[in-house]
């Protein structure tokens, strides 16, 4: 049986040269403090409703600040260890643009978002699973794992996202992230989720606001979703791997790609060259 993990078909979806580099040839990805600071809101809110689970209380906003404020220094002591070791593969662009990344303003709009969230959301949720770890049958020798983030007593998905923006208005029952979220549900649960909810905690430099996309019984196409899980694996089994977004795009800018470097030279060499190269 072949292991996909819910994290690797994202990345192939996002981008799938960013696949090869990552998890075929174990190109490392450098960090961005901004990832590191979205790690240590995730990990404080999950211990929160775990807390919150066995007590129905969890911790006070107090606490959750504490918590974050300790697990952001300590990903930021690995982000430093992590860029020494991935600088090779950086433009002097995305180095310059992670100098300007103002740390002590990350902090504070975490501690401020800790508040918001607590305030609007935390007394709406009482938590069911809480980074469940899932397994289901992908199709075809292929099985899928991963966790959910978050459940509800009503059954209902929660996703937390962090952002600077206020995101677009979205149709999540066409999110392919949260379809996997449904069929792992449905593999623990023994039923489909009464609903889905993309939470996204905005940080902007005003004041940090929730900003919802929900829906009620939710609806997806099984018979797709597990197509599309094995079409992506047989494009990986074949090195299909083709960077799709537009050229201009931020996403494959010097400032933002991490990988900005790699790709130039997958172009340049091309793919049997580039795989040869780096799988020595």
């Amino acid at each position: 049986m072949k292991q996909v993990s819910f994290t690797q078909l994202m990345t192939y979806v996002r981008c799938p040269e960013h696949f090869l580099f990552r998890y075929v040839l174990g190109m490392k990805r450098p960090p961005k403090k901004i990832m590191k600071h979205g790690f240590a809101l995730h990990e404080t809110f999950a211990y929160h409703f775990d807390q919150k689970k066995q007590d129905s209380k969890g911790l006070k906003p107090s606490e959750a600040k504490e918590f974050f404020a300790e697990v952001f220094q300590s990903a930021l002591e690995d982000y430093e260890t992590e860029m020494e070791q991935g600088k090779s593969l950086l433009t002097k662009e995305y180095l310059a643009k992670e100098k300007e990344t103002d740390v002590a303003e990350l902090l504070v709009l975490g501690l401020k978002g800790i508040d918001v969230y607590f305030r609007q959301l935390n007394p709406k949720i009482r938590p069911d699973l809480v980074e469940e770890a899932f397994t289901f049958p992908g199709g075809k020798g292929i099985e899928v794992i991963g966790r959910i983030d978050l459940t509800d007593k009503h059954n209902v998905i929660h996703e937390l996202k962090t952002t600077r923006h206020t995101p677009p208005k979205q149709d999540v029952q066409t999110d392919p992230q949260v379809s996997i979220y449904q069929m792992a549900f449905e593999n623990i649960k023994k039923r489909p989720p009464a609903g889905i909810s993309k939470d996204y905690l905005v940080l902007s430099k005003r004041e940090p606001k929730i900003v919802q996309f929900a829906v009620s019984r939710p609806r997806f196409d099984k018979k797709t979703m597990l197509r599309n899980i094995a079409a992506i694996m047989e494009a990986v089994r074949h090195n299909v791997f083709y960077c799709l977004h537009p050229a201009e795009s931020w996403i494959c800018s010097k400032e933002w790609c991490p990988y900005y470097k790699a790709h130039q030279e997958l172009k340049k060499l091309g793919l049997q060259k580039f795989i040869e190269k780096h799988s020595r």
